[in-house]
């Protein structure tokens, strides 16, 4: 699932290594714990591809926890994989201790539906903390008459291609306003970049694109087009939000696209530490202090990071039972 990031331009790989490498060294270097600390232990994050927004995150997670490794004797590493996908199922054969998971897929390996189907619902899946979100931007082309996203209904939408990512989320954006890909004039079928020139040349109307803003072809688009962002925040987006917590209220910022006149409010999925419950409550409270007891490092080591919080960190997209050690480091310190 964690191909969306290819939609975007993320900074060089280089910087990516170099966060991951600090956490490494940061690790090494550290002194030898005295005789009185936690006895040592390593703990491995499943993160995503080394291209990807996954790996640098769960990087600056081992780097925040290594910092008082003296304290609670864990080594965090980084374990690069495909993805979601893996990680759910290195979590559940007890290869991985700790995972990076969309939203959306830590809500259906909850539930056991989808792609989980078969497996069934993993009753041992806990959260630790929500982190970077990936919003919906819903692109208008510049001469557009659509002012709301039911008035999708009779329009030419691109929703990207079966089975993507981009697709999964613009069938929620229908599902919140109670539309199928059939009430469409028409449901396009288009990658990213040829979805914002059908706009461009009014061979659509409006076209989905999900992920880690911002995109360079959506800039494009505004510069070349006019191409508008349009919000997603009326009464039906409330109440699919309500009844869908894997997705969650999220901005797309002015400072993202230039051009843009106002913030875009909208919805989106959110990351998540993942654990199991066979993961000690010690552990887990460690995990959880190391990062969301102190946020203005963490936010500076990698830009998908800017911007979180405390509040956010311990509430949202947690569609999996919060762990016992973090709800601990959470009721100690009045967060929800």
């Amino acid at each position: 699932m964690e191909g969306i990031m290819a939609i975007r331009k993320l900074p060089l790989l280089a910087s990516m290594l170099a966060a991951f490498l600090a956490g490494a060294s940061a690790f090494a270097a550290d002194p030898t714990p005295p005789a009185t600390a936690a006895k040592p232990h390593i703990l491995a994050i499943g993160s995503g591809e080394v291209g990807g927004a996954f790996f640098p995150e769960a990087g600056a997670i081992c780097r925040m926890v290594n910092r008082a490794r003296t304290q609670h004797g864990i080594h965090c590493l980084v374990e690069p994989t495909s993805g979601s996908g893996a990680n759910l199922a290195g979590l559940r054969s007890g290869d991985l201790q700790l995972a990076l998971i969309q939203s959306h897929n830590l809500a259906d390996a909850v539930a056991g539906k989808g792609a989980f189907a078969k497996e069934g619902p993993n009753g041992d899946l806990r959260s630790l903390l929500s982190l970077h979100g990936e919003p919906v931007a819903l692109l208008l082309g510049a001469n557009s008459k659509i002012r709301s996203a039911a008035d999708l209904k009779g329009a030419r939408v691109n929703l990207g291609k079966p089975g993507s990512y981009q697709r999964q989320m613009a069938e929620a954006v229908l599902a919140a306003e109670n539309l199928k890909p059939q009430d469409l004039a028409a449901g396009l079928e288009m990658d990213v970049a040829k979805s914002v020139k059908a706009l461009c040349d009014n061979h659509a109307d409006a076209a989905v694109v999900t992920g880690i803003h911002p995109v360079t072809e959506v800039q494009e688009g505004i510069d070349d087009c006019g191409i508008t962002l349009l919000p997603l925040k009326d009464a039906a987006i409330d109440t699919y939000l309500k009844a869908n917590p894997q997705f969650t209220r999220l901005v797309i910022n002015i400072e993202d696209y230039p051009g843009l006149k106002d913030p875009v409010m909208t919805i989106g999925l959110r990351a998540v530490l993942v654990a199991s419950k066979s993961l000690s409550d010690e552990d887990a409270y460690a995990i959880t202090k190391a990062v969301a007891g102190d946020t203005a490092p963490f936010d500076a080591m990698h830009p998908v990071l800017t911007g979180l919080h405390r509040k956010q960190m311990s509430r949202e997209s947690l569609v999996a039972p919060i762990h016992d050690g973090a709800f601990r480091y959470y009721k100690e310190n009045g967060l929800p």
